[in-house]
């Protein structure tokens, strides 16, 4: 497994669209934390690191199954980010 930190969660969740507001609530964690971590000014572990990626990598999918659902409905929007 590759291994993981902050700085390259952060430059995937802004590279999505997502918010450290929306990630953070899904976390259950302050968006403070989340800013700390994605700066490297603490050493989150592996599993922290770990479990932030399985939530953005979530919230990415439902970004796509959205953005799907309204093309095979016919809407030709533009989903904004999740902010």
């Amino acid at each position: 497994m590759k291994k993981l930190n902050g700085s390259a969660l952060k430059l995937k969740r802004v590279t999505a669209g997502i918010s450290g507001h929306v990630l953070s609530k899904k976390l259950r964690i302050s968006r403070s934390w989340l800013s700390l971590i994605e700066r490297g000014a603490v050493e989150a572990s592996q599993e922290e690191l770990e479990r932030i990626s399985i939530a953005l990598d979530e919230l990415i999918a439902a970004q796509s199954e959205l953005s799907e659902m309204a093309r095979s409905m016919g809407l030709n929007i533009s989903l904004t980010p999740l902010v």
